[in-house]
């Protein structure tokens, strides 16, 4: 049974939309940002940034991709998953996932970005937010087997509803 990937930048709607396409479809769901915070104690992602540094983050977050062995699942990664090489190959590869870039355009994602400084955002590259904004994309598309605009909620809904039955 096919399995799907969910990926974007933050606040692109990946854990709300996997979890209702998920429930949906009647597949499982998994959310890599909650199983990274339940193994820190349900500290929120910022915390554990802090307390771990960004490259260890990404250690943890290609640890916990890569042990993720089940079939017929909605997957939701972490917005920096993609910074995750040995990750996203097991998300490919082994889960055999199509993935779906849920695509923010950049007007919109800083209007969602309320707190960057509190949201715990990974930026290997100590980037302003629109040049974080262009690595990504560019990284999101490179793995990318299907996208879907994501600035408006409801049309983004209907638009996966549609593609998924």
């Amino acid at each position: 049974m096919k399995s799907f990937c969910f990926i974007g930048l933050p606040h692109s709607g990946k854990s709300l939309f996997g979890r209702k396409i998920s429930s949906i479809i009647n597949k499982k769901y998994i959310d890599t940002d909650n199983i990274i915070k339940k193994k820190f104690n349900n500290n929120n992602l910022n915390d554990i940034i802090l307390n771990k540094g960004e490259k260890q983050y990404l250690k943890e977050e290609s640890k916990v991709i890569k042990h993720i062995n089940k079939n017929n699942i909605i997957l939701s990664t972490g917005g920096s998953a993609i910074y995750c090489k040995d990750g996203m190959n097991h998300i490919k590869n082994n889960l055999n996932c199509e993935i779906i870039y849920l695509k923010l355009s950049l007007k919109e994602f800083n209007n969602r970005l309320i707190d960057y400084n509190s949201r715990g955002i990974i930026n290997p590259n100590n980037l302003s937010i629109n040049n974080l904004y262009e690595e990504r994309v560019y990284l999101y598309n490179m793995y990318k087997d299907i996208s879907f605009d994501a600035d408006n909620k409801v049309e983004l809904y209907r638009k996966l509803i549609k593609y998924f039955n």
